[in-house]
């Protein structure tokens, strides 16, 4: 399975988010290289994880703005979706650190997946309609 790599796709044509956008991507990443390339998995793992939850509140309560701002049509929809990622990296992690789950393909495919089509589809979404109100996201 090939790591992510960004590339124009990915850009919502906005200068912050692509940049929060690209940090998801590298948290993604470094897990993927613990796991593929044996770069010491278990530490690495719950690593990554801690930086995937406090990244992700970051991120997502800074795109969640951004949607109450401009009263954003679908922003219970997309917030929900995030709640539901967190959640599950939240359990992956306590369950990393009982030592009842490993890293493995499916649960690095399952990310890698929820972060491509959540930029690529929903993402481009709300910005689009930024764009339509002309909000600045920063």
């Amino acid at each position: 399975m090939p790591k992510i790599i960004w590339d124009e796709s990915f850009s919502v044509n906005n200068i912050e988010i692509d940049n929060q956008h690209k940090e998801w991507i590298e948290i993604i990443n470094e897990l993927h290289d613990a796991l593929f390339e044996g770069k010491g998995v278990g530490a690495i793992t719950g690593k990554s994880l801690n930086a995937m939850i406090e990244y992700g509140q970051f991120h997502f309560s800074y795109e969640e703005e951004l949607m109450k701002k401009v009263n954003y049509p679908d922003f219970n929809d997309h917030k929900f979706m995030h709640i539901k990622l967190m959640g599950k990296i939240e359990q992956y992690q306590f369950d990393q650190q009982k030592g009842s789950i490993v890293l493995n393909r499916t649960i690095m495919e399952e990310l890698m997946n929820w972060l491509q089509n959540h930029i690529l589809k929903e993402d481009k979404k709300y910005v689009s309609f930024l764009q339509k109100k002309n909000v600045k996201s920063t």
